[in-house]
């Protein structure tokens, strides 16, 4: 489901820290971000494929989350503010727009951190 091999990879990488080292420190961001970077799609304008619908849809979560672009936190607290702030039947409005929604690895991600696992992604 990735858009390149080389996204798949820095996707894959981000996901193993994260889930190795919950205590690392991320940078909430309304637009591209570190996984952006390895996209096919980003452009020096933000996301060629989706446009704006991204930056909509990253408002969106980030009101839910109650964080602001900017704002740095371990990961294990923004993972506590998803499990608090959000159930998987959410994401239909949330992440309304996106490819990735039909797939149900969101929702399913959703439902293992409300259940007290982690993140499970193996790209």
């Amino acid at each position: 489901m990735g858009y390149s091999d080389g996204f798949v990879a820095a996707l894959s990488q981000v996901v193993s820290t994260l889930r190795d080292e919950p205590a690392t420190q991320v940078c909430v961001r309304i637009g591209s971000d570190t996984v952006c970077r390895s996209c096919p799609s980003l452009g020096a304008g933000g996301c060629l494929r989706y446009g704006m619908g991204v930056v909509q849809q990253d408002v969106r979560v980030a009101g839910v989350l109650g964080v602001e672009s900017g704002d740095v936190m371990p990961w294990a607290d923004l993972q506590q503010r998803v499990r608090d702030r959000v159930a998987p039947d959410d994401l239909a409005s949330l992440c309304e727009g996106c490819p990735w929604l039909e797939y149900g690895v969101c929702a399913q991600g959703i439902a293992d951190l409300r259940a007290g696992q982690g993140i499970t992604y193996e790209g």
